[in-house]
C-alpha cells in the first residue's frame, strides 16, 4: 500500500502535534507518526487507582516567559487554568530552606560557616571554582562543586569524562546560592529569566485546572483538524529514504506500507536524523529517569512547591508536591531522580524505600504517613555527552542543505523548556507554508 499526502510529519510529542495542529488547519491533508503508542511523548500525565493526578515530562508554564506562548497554552485550555506562585526549595547538608533566600534566612547551622552577610553577584562568565569563591566565599564554592555536582550523577559522569565543572553549573549555580543585590544578566534565554526571577523575587507558571499537565497536550490534539490528518502511531518499523547527497527524502515506509509527500517535518530526536544523514554526533550516553509517585491519606506539612535536591548520596534530584500544584488537596508527593544507564540500577521498591526515609527525616511527610499508592516510573530520556549539546546542534545545522525537502520545527539535544519550543515550532512550520514550493 502507498499513500501520498501533502506533508508528513515524523514524531509525535509536543513539536510533533503542535506542527499538525499548524498544517491540518491551513488545509494540508497530513501523517502524524509517532512510534510509541500514545502521543505527547514522556510530557502526559496519568491516574492512580484513587483517580489522583501525577506529571512525567513538564510539570508547569512559566508565566509570559514567552507571552506567544502562555496565550498559545491558554487558548489550548480554552483558559481552563490557573496561576500559580511557585515556592521551591532547596536541600543542603540535611536542612531545607527557601530558594533565593537571604543568607540570613539560612539555618544559623549553615550561615555560620558563611562570613559575608550579603553579596554582590557581578559574574557574567563561567561559573568557574575562583569566580564562584570570589563572590560567595570557599564554603559555598566548595560545597556547590564537591557536594551538590556529584549529588547529580549524570553531572558527576560527565565530569568524570572530562567535561569543564564550569560547563555543568546550569543545575547548582545559581539554584543553590542565597540571594544576592539585583543584577542585570547577558548570556541565554534562559539564565536572563532566572535571574529575572531572583531580582523579583516571585516565579510565576501556569497550570490547567484539570487533567494535570496532559491536559495541554490533549489540548493540542482537539485542536487538530482531524479530517485533514491520519495518525499512524504504536508501529515496529519506520525506514526513511533519504538521498544524502540533496538531504531528500522520497518516501517513509512503516510496518510495511509506503507513505510520501512533498514535505517532512522531522519532530523525532535529532540524533537519529543525524546518522540518517551520515553526521554522526559525539558519543553520547543515555539516561534513565526515575520518577516515583506517592499518595497519601492525609494532608501534608505545606511549605514548597517543588525541592531541588543538592545532597550526595541521596537518589533524589527533585521533590513536587503535585496536588498542592493543582491547587487541591496537599496529599500528594513526587520524586525524580536521573542517572547514566548502567551507572547504577534504581529498583522500585527500594528506591521507594529509600526516598520515604528522606522525606520523613526532613519533615517533609509525618513519620507514621504511609503512601495508600505508590506508582515507579522508569524510561530512558535524553542522553549525557562531554561534548556540548548547544554546540553540536550548531554543527548540525550547519551542515543543512538548501536542497532538502525536511523542515526542523525545534532543533535540540537535550531537555529544554517549552516557552522556547512553543514558538520555534510555529516560526519554522509557518515558514514552510509560505514558501509555496515547500508543500
Amino acid at each position: 500500500m502507498h499513500e501520498k499526502f501533502d506533508a508528513v510529519v515524523i514524531g509525535g510529542g509536543i513539536s510533533g502535534l503542535i506542527t499538525t495542529q499548524i498544517l491540518s488547519q491551513a488545509g494540508y491533508r497530513v501523517l502524524l507518526a509517532e512510534k510509541e503508542a500514545s502521543l505527547g511523548g514522556t510530557n502526559g500525565s496519568f491516574q492512580n487507582a484513587r483517580g489522583d493526578t501525577f506529571d512525567f515530562g513538564y510539570h508547569t508554564i512559566d508565566y509570559n516567559r514567552s507571552p506567544f506562548t502562555t496565550r498559545y497554552f491558554a487558548r489550548m485550555l480554552k483558559d481552563k487554568f490557573h496561576l500559580l506562585s511557585l515556592r521551591r526549595g532547596i536541600a543542603l547538608q540535611g536542612h531545607t530552606l527557601p530558594y533565593n533566600a537571604p543568607i540570613s534566612e539560612w539555618p544559623k547551622a549553615l550561615a555560620d560557616k558563611i562570613s559575608a552577610s550579603e553579596f554582590h553577584d557581578s559574574l557574567n562568565g563561567p561559573p568557574t571554582r575562583d569566580a564562584i569563591e570570589k563572590i560567595y566565599g570557599s564554603y559555598l564554592m566548595r560545597v556547590a562543586f564537591d557536594e551538590i555536582l556529584p549529588s547529580y550523577p549524570s553531572l558527576a559522569w560527565q565530569r568524570k569524562k572530562g567535561k569543564p565543572e564550569s560547563d555543568l553549573m546550569d543545575s547548582v549555580y545559581p539554584w543553590f546560592f542565597p540571594q544576592t543585590s539585583p543584577k542585570a544578566v547577558d548570556g541565554p534565554e534562559w539564565v536572563k529569566f532566572h535571574q529575572k526571577v531572583r531580582n523579583q523575587g516571585e516565579h510565576l507558571v501556569m497550570y490547567p485546572n484539570e487533567g494535570g499537565f496532559g491536559a495541554f497536550i490533549a489540548g493540542i490534539y482537539d485542536h487538530i483538524d482531524h479530517s485533514n490528518v491520519k495518525v499512524v502511531k504504536g508501529f515496529a518499523s519506520l525506514d526513511v529514504a533519504l538521498d544524502q547527497k540533496d538531504q531528500r527524502v522520497s518516501s517513509i515506509v512503516i510496518d510495511g506500507n509506503s507513505y510520501s509527500a512533498t514535505r517532512y517535518f522531522w519532530c523525532a530526536p535529532l540524533v537519529i536524523m543525524g546518522r540518517l544523514l551520515g553526521m554522526e554526533f559525539p558519543v553520547a550516553h543515555p539516561q534513565m529517569l526515575c520518577l516515583g509517585s506517592y499518595a497519601f491519606e492525609n494532608e501534608l506539612p505545606f511549605r514548597f512547591h517543588e525541592i531541588l535536591i543538592g545532597e550526595k548520596d541521596v537518589p533524589i534530584n527533585r521533590i513536587s508536591f503535585p496536588g498542592a500544584i493543582a491547587g487541591k488537596k496537599n496529599d500528594l508527593l513526587q520524586i525524580e531522580f536521573a542517572y547514566p544507564v548502567g551507572d547504577m540500577n534504581v529498583t522500585a521498591e527500594a528506591w521507594r524505600a529509600d526516598c520515604l526515609k528522606y522525606v520523613r527525616e526532613r519533615g517533609l511527610i509525618p513519620e507514621n504517613a504511609e503512601p495508600v499508592d505508590y506508582k515507579y516510573f522508569g524510561a530512558v530520556k535524553g542522553f549525557i555527552s562531554n561534548y556540548d549539546p548547544r554546540q553540536m546542534v550548531a554543527d548540525f545545522q550547519a551542515r543543512l542543505l538548501p536542497s532538502t525537502n525536511i523542515t526542523y520545527p525545534y532543533v535540540g539535544l537535550e531537555a529544554d523548556n517549552i516557552n522556547r519550543i512553543v514558538p520555534s515550532v510555529f516560526k519554522q512550520v509557518y515558514q514552510a507554508i509560505a514558501d509555496e514550493s515547500a508543500i
